[in-house]
């Protein structure tokens, strides 16, 4: 396999693809609708490829990448949840691996399960090939086994947890109103309302002050707004699109972007009132949305995606790794280029580590508001500007 012998995505071969996600139970981050909307929005739908396996003429194997002057690497980005080859079994992993790597050249994969079968089928075959690899966690994924009822959710908290969803639910109701309002952005107006009216009205409330200073809000971005907008339209119209808005007395003081998917709820972006922070609204979507999850008997967990920030893992059942995992191909330079981007992120770690927390906010604010569609992961619901700060120490 060569770089240039990756395949278009062409409507027949995107269909397949999104065949092949679906029955295998990939994420929908890695279906062709949502990482279509990527593209679009951040200037790579011209560069997208894919490296496929097929069996018998059946495709068992899908990888997204983009080609580069240094090699090809995942279509991920500080916008991306979770990164995963679309695989119909073990096998098909390890023939995707073996291709990938026959390529000779540098192979760069951010946002990728540390846990999943291509992830291990990738460090096994850079073993085999005696290529030069390097593997950094990039993050620890919380998420919320629903399985069981509301109560059961309620005894794996701790007693002040506990204590203090209930203090805040009881603020919230002395309040107004209270109303989890779930819609799947569809044209019915009876059932959803209007798709751009909904969105437009949880975006603002994503866009936070701090967010905004930080360059962290989708509203920092045209191109993230893009990309939101677009993936809902998708999202929609595949029918996993969840927004949800936390209401008092009508008046939305929360606001969840959902996608729903399998047996998992995918909590992608948070957003509040923050003129209201006395009565937790971000801490009440949240145990609202379990309670969702919960009472449908279809959802087994409510993935919180991002980072495990403490009031996510307060809440959290366990969590999944994300590596960023480099494989150097070239026979001549494979084992210096790993060198030198070792040697850089340490040396990059060291000086983060002596800037003070404003210089640390001010470069990643700058960084926040200039980078392009690059490698890189989403901070998931409520990321903080510590999760961003850190996100300095990565060797780009």
């Amino acid at each position: 396999m060569r770089p240039r012998d990756l395949r278009a995505p062409d409507p027949e071969l995107r269909a397949r693809w999104d065949a092949l996600a679906v029955a295998s139970g990939a994420p929908p981050f890695m279906r062709p609708g949502w990482l279509g909307a990527w593209a679009d929005a951040f200037g790579r739908a011209d560069d997208l490829r894919l490296l496929t396996v097929e069996r018998g003429g059946e495709l068992v194997g899908v990888l997204p990448l983009l080609p580069g002057p240094l090699g090809l690497r995942a279509p991920t980005n500080h916008e991306t949840a979770r990164f995963v080859p679309v695989l119909a079994d073990d096998e098909a992993a390890a023939e995707l691996a073996d291709r990938l790597l026959a390529a000779g050249t540098t192979v760069d994969l951010a946002a990728l399960a540390a846990d999943s079968p291509a992830t291990a089928a990738l460090r096994a075959a850079a073993r085999r090939a005696g290529a030069p690899s390097l593997e950094r966690p990039v993050c620890e994924s919380p998420y919320i086994d629903t399985t069981g009822d509301q109560a059961s959710f309620l005894r794996r908290l701790s007693k002040n947890r506990r204590h203090g969803m209930r203090r805040l639910r009881h603020r919230m109701d002395d309040a107004g109103e209270v109303v989890l309002d779930v819609r799947d952005g569809t044209d019915d107006p009876g059932s959803a309302g209007d798709l751009d009216e909904l969105l437009d009205e949880g975006l603002r409330l994503e866009a936070r002050p701090w967010k905004l200073a930080a360059g962290s809000a989708i509203r920092s971005s045209p191109a993230s707004v893009r990309f939101y907008t677009e993936g809902a339209r998708w999202a929609a119209a595949e029918g996993i699109l969840r927004l949800v808005h936390l209401r008092i007395d009508g008046r939305s003081v929360a606001f969840g972007y959902c996608l729903r998917q399998g047996g998992a709820l995918y909590f992608l972006k948070l957003g509040m009132d923050d003129d209201l922070t006395k009565l937790g609204p971000g801490i009440v979507l949240t145990h609202h949305l379990v309670d969702h999850c919960c009472e449908d008997p279809e959802l087994s967990e409510l993935d919180l995606l991002g980072d495990a920030e403490s009031y996510k893992a307060d809440l959290a059942s366990g969590t999944r790794e994300q590596v960023r995992l480099q494989v150097f191909g070239h026979r001549l330079t494979g084992s210096a280029h790993r060198a030198a981007l070792a040697s850089a992120a340490r040396l990059r770690a060291e000086a983060v580590a002596r800037m003070s927390d404003d210089t640390r906010a001010r470069l990643s604010a700058f960084r926040n508001r200039w980078r392009p569609g690059g490698a890189g992961r989403s901070g998931g619901p409520g990321a903080s500007g510590a999760a961003a700060s850190r996100s300095l120490t990565s060797a780009e």
